[in-house]
């Protein structure tokens, strides 16, 4: 019998699209949270071969790609400037990687199409099997709730192979930082500073695949992110209205910029700047019978630069 929540996850930045450059435990090996959910995309393409009585042809199975997600939590690697195991992840989401020596490394948004933009291999073992994720890209979610830990959600897609094979369990070595938990997030929108219990942020990227017949992955010959659209919500405590009035922010689609800043310990801080959120209806809520807000919003980048919805910085 195998068990089912053994499971492990190692991932690694791809320096050919769709080549293995092995993952190791040892040195890429990530923290996962519960159990992965695993799936192959495809599906029986039909004969429609004219048949002499009832009843049809088999079709044929094909492959068209191998989606991942799963859970992190959020935390550096307790270096100011050293990227942490979850940097590969943000890179194969479009994110370009910045490090300022011995201060920071800082994810910002990139528009990059094909194969000039970062994709990672994922190894996923789960109880006595491996798969193997060539050619990986996707989205993420950051989840920020008062006095929890810090999450990211991820979600990859790649390439479809039959590669499942029998094998042991690679020894993992993870990196020793603690999570970041959610606590003096420093939180801020359009400069007031609310009282909020959850913050989320999306990328939004939408993964697409790249139709080609030449290609030996069953007519895909990639996996590439085709646009964003960032959103995120929040549920701030209500507030006199002169103080805030989101109706008023929405009636006159105000964007307002959203900022947060937490000190958790050196080389584990981190800060996020979020650009132009237009929030939607405004609804009621209630915690603990005080009364919020409950506020969606999009993220819309600014015209002239473009690329700084969401920009995470470690610190």
């Amino acid at each position: 019998m195998f068990q089912a929540d053994k499971s492990l996850i190692t991932a690694k930045i791809e320096s050919v699209y769709g080549t293995d450059p092995t993952p190791a435990g040892a040195t890429d090996s990530l923290i996962v949270k519960g159990e992965p959910a695993f799936e192959i995309l495809g599906s029986p393409r039909s004969r429609e071969v004219a048949m002499p009585t009832f009843g049809r042809l088999k079709g044929v199975n094909v492959g068209d790609g191998m989606k991942i997600a799963f859970t992190t939590e959020l935390k550096h690697s307790g270096t100011n400037e050293t990227p942490s195991r979850y940097g590969p992840l943000f890179g194969a989401c479009n994110m370009t990687e910045a490090i300022t020596g011995g201060t920071s490394v800082a994810y910002t948004p990139n528009s990059t199409m094909g194969g000039a933009s970062s994709s990672i291999t994922i190894w996923f073992y789960i109880g006595g099997v491996l798969h193997k994720i060539n050619g990986a890209r996707g989205t993420f979610k950051l989840n920020m709730k008062a006095g929890e830990i810090c999450t990211v959600d991820w979600e990859f897609t790649g390439l479809y192979a039959d590669n499942a094979a029998d094998i042991g369990m690679a020894t993992p070595t993870h990196e020793a930082v603690a999570p970041i938990k959610c606590s003096q997030l420093g939180f801020t929108y359009a400069s007031w500073g609310g009282v909020i219990e959850e913050l989320m942020l999306d990328i939004g990227n939408t993964v697409s695949p790249q139709k080609d017949a030449n290609s030996a992955n069953n007519g895909i010959g990639q996996y590439f992110i085709s646009n964003r659209e960032s959103k995120g919500s929040m549920n701030p405590e209500a507030v006199a209205l002169g103080t805030l009035n989101p109706w008023n922010i929405w009636d006159q689609t105000t964007a307002a910029n959203i900022a947060l800043d937490i000190t958790a310990s050196a080389g584990n801080d981190f800060a996020i700047a979020v650009t132009g959120a237009n929030i939607e209806i405004p609804k009621y809520g209630n915690r603990e019978n005080v009364l919020t807000w409950e506020l969606g919003f999009n993220i819309n980048p600014t015209i002239a630069a473009g690329n700084n919805e969401i920009v995470i910085t470690f610190k």
